[in-house]
């Protein structure tokens, strides 16, 4: 059991881990691909991957709730992304698709890191009183 005073670092990301990941979340490619098509797939696939390896890089958050629901509120605006981009135009490879997957994953990273210095800054005022 951890210590209060003791802090968790994040987790290096390697390699097999993104490939397991990766195929970890390969059930979403199959779903969505049954209910829009194989593009469709890609996209959710894609972006729900990357929330994933969010959630395995900040593993040592996964005791906060803030974290919790952070992911479960990434993984909601992710919907709309996934409706709205157009899958299956011809310009749009696997290829074209990694940048924006890249933005996708930097905003929620960045978003968990916001939340977790604010609320380092909360329970040190907190604690300070």
């Amino acid at each position: 059991m951890m210590d209060a005073t003791q802090h968790e670092s994040p987790r290096k990301l390697t390699a097999g881990i993104a490939y397991l990941i990766a195929l970890c979340s390969s059930p979403v490619l199959v779903i969505f691909f049954f209910v829009g098509g194989l593009q469709l797939g890609f996209g959710a696939w894609i972006c729900f991957s990357f929330v994933m390896l969010v959630v395995r890089i900040r593993w040592d958050l996964r005791r906060y709730v803030w974290f919790w629901i952070t992911i479960g509120l990434a993984l909601l605006c992710q919907i709309p992304l996934v409706l709205m981009i157009p899958w299956n135009d011809r310009n749009l490879t696997w290829i074209t698709a990694f940048p924006v997957a890249l933005l996708d994953y930097a905003a929620i990273y960045g978003c968990i890191r916001l939340l977790e210095k604010l609320m380092k800054r909360e329970a040190g005022t907190i604690s300070s009183h």
